[in-house]
């Protein structure tokens, strides 16, 4: 069932603020100097980018979730930097 108009326009407002967030964090991050900890912005990214799909999908993120299975390339995303932040793949855990 398609979502309503004004919950979509919340939800997209939701991803625009996630990515500034993101953005800011980067920012903020640089001056620490460690790469495993700098790579949360690639979470991040991963997170918002599968939000903004899901909603161009017409689909609440927030009560459906998001659903990895449908792109490959934000799986793989999602890997390398799982892998990035803790030095092991997802399901080496």
């Amino acid at each position: 069932m398609p979502i309503e108009r004004q919950r979509a326009q919340e939800l997209d407002h939701m991803v625009r603020k996630m990515g500034t967030i993101v953005s800011v964090f980067e920012i903020r991050c640089d001056p620490v100097g460690n790469k495993s900890f700098k790579a949360f912005r690639d979470l991040m990214d991963v997170y918002v980018d599968a939000c903004g799909k899901t909603l161009a999908a017409d689909k609440d993120f927030m009560d459906e979730g998001i659903d990895l299975d449908a792109d490959e390339n934000l799986r793989e995303r999602l890997r390398a930097a799982f892998e990035s932040v803790f030095g092991v793949a997802p399901g080496a855990i």
